[in-house]
């Protein structure tokens, strides 16, 4: 491995904020220890908005109508064994669904995903990435904000 010029991993990524009486939809995939926003990778040559509508669709079998921009991340993190250097938009998202205390399953590429409403007030107790969140989702900022999050 070349020390002077490490392996990173770049991924631009899309997530959705869905908050519906005061919970908040987070996802969750079976081999991991942590929870965070639905959405997903964006492709070469795709428009961001439309990308988290065909993550959304792809994952919940549901129409979600994707607002206004939320925040725009740098998120630099480690992942079984890999540097993440990850540029994420999150944007304000309206789904046809209502919260339940039971989880739904979902699929991306053949592999099960876990979505939960979890409670606001919940959020600091939650293994919910990027951190930042815990606290941002409280309180969503009126004008898109830009965010440096590191581990």
């Amino acid at each position: 491995m070349d020390t002077k010029h490490p392996v990173i991993r770049f991924n631009l990524r899309v997530g959705g904020v869905v908050i519906k009486h005061q919970q908040v939809l987070v996802c969750h995939e079976p081999q991991s220890d942590f929870w965070y926003l639905p959405g997903g990778r964006v492709e070469l040559g795709e428009e961001a908005q439309a990308a988290l509508a065909r993550e959304i669709s792809e994952e919940l079998q549901v129409r979600p109508r994707v607002g206004r921009m939320l925040w725009v991340v740098e998120n630099f993190f480690e992942l079984s064994g890999c540097s993440f250097h990850e540029v994420a938009l999150y944007f304000a998202l309206d789904l046809p669904l209502q919260p339940t205390p039971d989880p739904l399953l979902g699929q991306e590429d053949g592999q099960d995903l876990w979505f939960r409403w979890i409670p606001l007030y919940n959020l600091p107790q939650v293994n919910l990435k990027p951190d930042f969140l815990k606290s941002a989702l409280r309180a969503l900022p009126v004008r898109t904000k830009h965010i440096v999050q590191r581990g």
